[in-house]
């Protein structure tokens, strides 16, 4: 299996450099600046580059480290793009280390070109700084950009997603979700699952790609929860439980919709169960709900995080076992998969290959179901007039994770089987 890294996310001949001029430059830096952690990224007024030959428009930005006392400092930086069809003339680099003199405060001063600087331009510039201490000069040429680009390949997707490799794309797919909370496009998860066995999905991209598929609606297309190993299944469970706090809030505060992340982390626990005994899952669960010191979160903080979880994956078994027991029956249901055999069609998503007919989507509607206290349960529990199905009414809560887990893989371990016994329709 290939290995994802900076060198393969970005197809450096697909980059234009010799076309990255004026504002395109600009704007490539920019985005570049964005991805190293700027803060307060603006373009600067009053500078050479408004009336440069280049048409150019200066930058200036701010990066804040912590100090020892645990402040926090900023440092000012400058930033003049340059763009040229050959190396950048000495009196270009001149004029702009001479200008940030006048500002005081300003720690770095980038030149940056699509091209080169020559030797007698870099030598000046060692010169220069030996007699001014302040700003920093740095001299970005085209292969400090390419190099850089390389390890952000987020700037590159804005501008030039053509030149991003499909790992390129994973790594943008990441860092979306998890720093903006965006969803990766069908077409990309699409080229991620065709090129899953080359690619190196860790926790962080499983957990994103489960839930993107989750708000397409296209997860028994692409079950990535099932799509690796048992232990890369249970890792991606673990780390979407210990940044459930993170998650969640990041979504309330961006007016984001849940649904898809609690849809996902509830499918991943799913998928755990597949191969993994309910202690085991449970044990994993609320390993990831302790403070830094071990001790376990209060159970209501515990109740918040995990009821919407598991509420919707109990709901999810209710409407699936049910749909053709001789114990229940209903009127209104709340339908959580689409298509002529519910059962078989729900239990895709926990088939490695997936399917290929596309999903149907929910239907959000009320329930109301009678259960025949004579007729027998086709998973197995015992049940009679006084003991009723187990996904209905006295269900386990959160606070018996283990016993909840426990009917939730009797259940998916019975209904997987039988679904997938079957033989495919037409």
């Amino acid at each position: 299996m290939a290995t994802a890294g900076d060198d393969t996310w970005i197809l450096p001949s697909s980059i234009p450099f010799e076309r990255l001029k004026g504002r395109d430059l600009e704007e490539c830096v920019y985005w570049l600046m964005d991805s190293l952690g700027a803060r307060d990224l603006e373009w600067r007024t009053g500078g050479s580059g408004g009336g440069a030959a280049d048409g150019g428009r200066d930058l200036e930005a701010w990066f804040y480290t912590p100090a020892p006392d645990g402040d926090m400092e900023g440092q000012r930086w400058w930033i003049e793009c340059k763009g040229r069809s050959a190396t950048l003339e000495p009196d270009a680099v001149k004029e702009a280390c001479n200008n940030a003199l006048a500002q005081a405060d300003l720690a770095y001063l980038v030149i940056a070109t699509n091209t080169t600087f020559s030797n007698p331009t870099r030598d000046w510039v060692k010169q220069w700084q030996a007699a001014h201490p302040r700003p920093k000069v740095k001299l970005w040429d085209q292969a400090s950009l390419e190099r850089m680009l390389s390890k952000h390949p987020s700037a590159v997707f804005r501008l030039f997603s053509h030149a991003l490799s499909t790992a390129g794309l994973l790594e943008v797919a990441r860092e979306g979700f998890w720093n903006r909370f965006d969803y990766a496009p069908p077409k990309s998860l699409e080229a991620f699952w065709k090129a899953r066995s080359e690619l190196e999905i860790g926790p962080l991209e499983r957990v994103a790609l489960t839930v993107a598929e989750f708000a397409h609606g296209r997860i028994a297309e692409r079950p990535w929860g099932v799509a690796g190993t048992p232990l890369e299944t249970i890792e991606a469970l673990g780390n979407a439980i210990g940044n459930l706090p993170y998650l969640m809030g990041r979504a309330l505060r961006a007016g984001i919709e849940q649904a898809p992340l609690i849809q996902g982390i509830a499918y991943l626990a799913l998928s755990s169960l597949k191969h993994f005994a309910a202690d085991t899952v449970a044990e994993v669960i609320l390993d990831q709900l302790r403070d830094g010191e071990g001790a376990p979160a209060p159970q209501e903080v515990r109740d918040l995080l995990l009821g919407p979880i598991f509420n919707r994956l109990m709901g999810e078994l209710e409407d699936v076992c049910s749909s053709d027991c001789p114990r229940f029956g209903f009127g209104e249901r709340h339908t959580f998969v689409g298509g002529p055999d519910p059962i078989k069609d729900y239990w895709e998503r926990l088939r490695p290959g997936g399917r290929v007919q596309p999903d149907e989507g929910d239907d959000d509607g009320r329930r109301l179901w009678i259960e025949r206290t004579t007729e027998p349960c086709k998973v197995g529990f015992p049940m009679d007039k006084d003991h009723s199905c187990p996904l209905f009414g006295d269900a386990p809560e959160v606070n018996q994770l283990e016993e909840l887990l426990s009917i939730i893989e009797r259940v998916a371990d019975f209904r997987f089987k039988e679904a997938m016994a079957k033989p495919a329709k037409n």
